[in-house]
């Protein structure tokens, strides 16, 4: 027998953040409906890294989606963006009509804009979801003010659900411990027991593993980063600063979640670099890390989940997850998250789904 109900999954190779949550939300609502009714099924093409979103998806795409003989379609993670009609609205057109039901899972808005709130708002009253279970009170704030209606959840990012579905292989005996050390977007900050000269430094000092410590980046390649992407990735280019393989008896792993485009100077340039298109290896670099620093939100969540303290570095609004399970330090210091707050929060999406399907 097929699944009845399909999650959109994919783009991994782009975001390999997109598999924990993918991997988790299937987990998750195979407690709900049983494991063999959940699948996955393609995103849609016009996610793709480098295109402009809002053009919609090719001509000649073929939507298969939509003609998928399931009950649920559930869309997950920040899918709540201003490309969401053009993304999406032919399909959830014709499912409409056929009557399967869309489910927002898991899910956020992508920049929390007054321009992306008002765009979500209006697809959303055209094609309203059967049920909304947000990852972050913000987002739950929104649609609960401006979809009313409609079924909905404060839920949480099933990316905390990785190590359902995800065993990460323990590391050989006499194998250094490590951390992980995830900048993709901005540069990583350089570590010392010493002040950085605030003048050329964008600095802070935060206690890690136990001892102060002093955090510096480059004012100039801060302000790049900040600045856009492209800048970014070409104030990259001049990063020429030799960042060590160990920190206080530990290896640093550095992974990079982009595996597409693969950027092969800004990945392995230092030591300890890891890149793949598959989900696994991260879970047992994550798993295994005494201690995560990251720009990547779900280089975060997978730390936490699997019980080890993490501090974030970005602006990004997608931040807004934590703060759902009380995280809300993790962008001042490394926090950690108890198990038994994840447990409740997991039985309760579970319970109210349970309620409402």
């Amino acid at each position: 027998m097929s699944p009845r109900v399909a999650i959109v999954a994919g783009q991994w190779g782009q975001n390999v953040g997109n598999a924990f949550f993918n991997l988790g939300g299937r987990h998750l609502l195979g407690q709900v409906f049983g494991p063999a009714e959940v699948g996955f099924f393609q995103d849609q093409p016009n996610y793709r890294t480098l295109h402009d979103k809002r053009r919609g998806n090719p001509a000649n795409h073929a939507e298969l989606v939509a003609d998928l003989d399931i009950d649920w379609l559930v869309l997950q993670g920040p899918v709540l963006n201003a490309w969401m009609a053009a993304s999406w609205e032919s399909a959830f057109r014709r499912l409409a009509a056929r009557g399967v039901r869309v489910m927002l899972h898991s899910a956020a808005f992508f920049k929390f804009t007054p321009r992306e709130i008002a765009a979500v708002r209006a697809f959303l009253e055209a094609y309203p979801p059967a049920l909304i279970v947000t990852r972050d009170p913000r987002s739950h704030a929104i649609l609960r003010d401006r979809v009313p209606g409609v079924p909905s959840h404060d839920g949480i990012d099933a990316g905390f659900l990785l190590p359902e579905v995800a065993r990460p292989f323990a590391l050989a005996p006499g194998t250094a411990p490590h951390m992980a050390f995830t900048f993709d977007r901005y540069p990583e900050p350089a570590i010392s027991d010493r002040p950085f000269d605030p003048a050329r430094h964008t600095t802070r000092q935060v206690t890690l593993l136990g001892k102060p410590r002093h955090l510096g980046v480059p004012r100039r390649l801060d302000r790049l980063a900040h600045a856009s992407k492209i800048r970014a990735y070409l104030g990259d280019l001049t990063d020429f600063r030799r960042l060590p393989a160990t920190l206080d008896g530990h290896r640093i792993l550095r992974p990079e979640h982009r595996f597409y485009p693969h950027v092969t100077h800004k990945i392995y340039r230092r030591p300890g670099a890891l890149a793949s298109d598959e989900p696994w290896s991260y879970a047992t670099v994550y798993a295994g890390a005494r201690l995560t620093l990251s720009d990547r939100v779900h280089a975060c969540v997978a730390a936490l989940a699997y019980g080890n303290p993490a501090m974030l570095f970005t602006p990004s609004p997608r931040a807004a997850l934590f703060e759902r399970l009380g995280l809300d330090a993790i962008r001042r210091q490394p926090v950690s998250l108890p198990r038994e707050r994840l447990d409740a929060a997991v039985a309760a999406q579970i319970a109210w789904l349970r309620a409402n399907v």
